[in-house]
């Protein structure tokens, strides 16, 4: 154990330095790119684009993209290329505006459908609109559109589906499918701006990836789900316990899917490492609401807005995501 802890913790440092490197690199790029777009748009915007929209844009959806991208080319062991990383760049920036489309814009299903298949200025209605179409013809500019194009039906199939996440009598195998769906596809999109055609046990690993996160958003926003009556895997649950044991089986089929994967050893080695630091964020919010559970069972009506929800950022909490990645063990769950 203490091996495994400094091994781990010798790491650390370089992970940091990837990550900020990753960091100041997209910012710079944005500055060049996605953000002129912004600044132009912003003398034209209407009601539909709000300062909230630029924001996301601006400090996490055009950065956190890009970065989980460029974490994959350390596991394929090549750098990201300008290309790739322009398209990455503007597939982030269009995500948020096009969940809008479903979350607060009350979008056509058939209009949503069109500005995929036919993206085209003339066709969008409003500010919002002629933003997202914007962001995605530049996206398409570059090498493997059609396969970009293809992914993003998905996402929208996906989408589509989740709405069904408000009927109360939707059964647990369905929001299983939905959360594997909604996840997954999502991973895949943004691999769709990668070069070269992902093999059978990339893309089974990138479903499965994609999975993992979204029953980790889904832990996280248990509260909002809650109140907004969106039936996913956490809301549904009675025992925390129940859905730590399968979060855990899902990050363990990660692994094994890495580990099977014909990337380089070293190259798994670092990207396990990140899955880690990833997951351990779920790990710490199973922690606080599996504590609430009464007589081994979990009753979310009972409980509190502050109970509920998860701060990472409290230093209690920052200190037990540390600890789980420390924990770690060449791909075997902390």
């Amino acid at each position: 154990m203490i091996i495994k802890i400094l091994s781990n913790t010798i790491k650390i440092p370089s992970l940091y330095l990837f990550l900020r490197k990753s960091y100041k690199k997209q910012k710079l790029f944005m500055k060049k790119t996605i953000l002129l777009d912004i600044e132009d748009v912003e003398l034209k915007k209407d009601q539909s684009l709000t300062e909230k929209d630029f924001q996301k844009i601006r400090q996490y959806y055009g950065l956190s993209v890009a970065i989980t991208g460029e974490i994959f080319c350390l596991l394929r062991g090549t750098k990201m290329t300008l290309p790739e990383r322009k398209t990455l760049t503007y597939l982030g920036g269009l995500t948020g505006l096009f969940d809008d489309f479903f979350d607060e814009k009350d979008t056509p299903e058939e209009h949503i459908k069109e500005l995929i298949n036919n993206p085209a200025i003339e066709i969008c209605k409003n500010a919002h609109e002629k933003l997202f179409v914007r962001f995605y013809l530049k996206a398409l500019e570059q090498e493997g559109g059609e396969q970009i194009k293809s992914s993003f039906k998905a996402v929208y199939n996906a989408q589509i589906l989740s709405k069904q996440q408000t009927n109360a009598k939707l059964s647990s195998d369905d929001i299983l499918h939905i959360t594997k769906q909604k996840g997954g596809v999502s991973i895949l999109f943004y691999r769709s701006a990668l070069n070269g055609k992902p093999t059978e046990i990339e893309n089974e690993l990138l479903m499965k990836i994609g999975f993992l996160g979204q029953l980790e958003n889904d832990i996280f926003d248990i509260y909002k789900d809650y109140q907004a009556n969106i039936s996913t895997l956490a809301t549904r649950t009675k025992s925390m316990k129940n859905l730590r044991a399968h979060y855990n089986s899902i990050l363990d089929e990660v692994y094994k899917l890495i580990e099977q994967s014909d990337f380089p050893q070293k190259n798994k080695i670092i990207f396990a490492r990140f899955i880690a630091i990833i997951a351990g964020r779920g790990l710490v919010c199973l922690d606080q609401l599996e504590k609430l559970e009464n007589d081994n069972r979990f009753n979310l009506q009972e409980y509190s807005r502050e109970e509920l929800i998860c701060d990472m950022g409290t230093f209690k909490n920052t200190f037990k995501w540390l600890a789980y990645y420390l924990k770690w063990d060449d791909g075997k769950k902390a």
